[in-house]
C-alpha cells in the first residue's frame, strides 16, 4: 500500500516539475531577444514601408 502512495506522491511532484521547467524555457528565453525587433519584422521589411493595398482594401 505504501509503495502504491509513494509512486502517485513521486508521479505529481515530477509533474509539478516539469510544469515549472516548461514555464521557464517558454518565459525565460523572453529575457535574452531584447536584440530582436519587438513585432518580428527584420530590418528589410521594415525598411521597406508599408504594403501596397489592392482595390479590394476594406473600408
Amino acid at each position: 500500500m505504501s509503495g502504491i502512495y509513494w509512486g502517485i506522491v513521486t508521479g505529481l511532484l515530477a509533474m509539478v516539475a516539469t510544469l515549472f521547467l516548461c514555464v521557464d524555457i517558454l518565459y525565460g528565453t523572453q529575457e535574452g531577444s531584447s536584440k530582436a525587433p519587438g513585432n518580428g519584422m527584420d530590418e528589410s521589411e521594415k525598411a521597406a514601408g508599408p504594403a501596397v493595398k489592392g482595390s479590394r482594401q476594406a473600408a
